[in-house]
């Protein structure tokens, strides 16, 4: 019994998405908004790899908490678009949540998602520092900017 009490709760925690391991790494901090991809969460073919990146205002009154959003990322066509945003408030309790269709785009170094396409088409991993959850980073760079 106690076997299947184990399974049970490790199941749970494996398929929770707070208890996920992640790697958050920053990517990108330009346009007033600081964005970290989740190295473990990329998967699939490169026509469509998928993975999951969370952005942080750099201006807290603007964006109190953080978003997460779910996108595809065609490596061959060099484009990328979103298909699911959930949105969570500064203590990680989400708000928002469902899809978000966004038609791909090209990649490209001004529109900051060239760094990003590198790490989930080639796995040219950022050198930033890792955090274990979307939060933790949300939380750093609230820290680093006073608020």
């Amino acid at each position: 019994m106690s076997l299947i009490l184990a399974l049970t709760a490790a199941a749970a925690a494996f398929t929770s998405p707070g208890q996920e391991p992640s790697d958050w790494r920053q990517i990108d901090d330009t346009d007033g908004y600081h964005t970290a991809l989740d190295l473990s969460s990329i998967e699939g073919p490169r026509s469509a790899r998928t993975a999951r990146t969370v952005s942080v205002s750099a201006d807290p009154t603007e964006l109190t908490g953080y978003v997460i959003l779910s996108l595809v990322v065609d490596c061959a066509a060099q484009t990328l678009g979103a298909y699911h945003a959930a949105f969570f408030d500064a203590d990680g309790q989400m708000l928002m949540d469902g899809e978000a269709p966004v038609e791909p785009e090209p990649v490209s170094e001004e529109g900051g998602t060239l760094t990003l396409a590198r790490a989930v088409c080639d796995g040219e991993a950022p050198a930033s520092p890792g955090f274990g959850s979307a939060q933790a980073y949300a939380q750093s760079i609230r820290a680093s900017a006073g608020s």
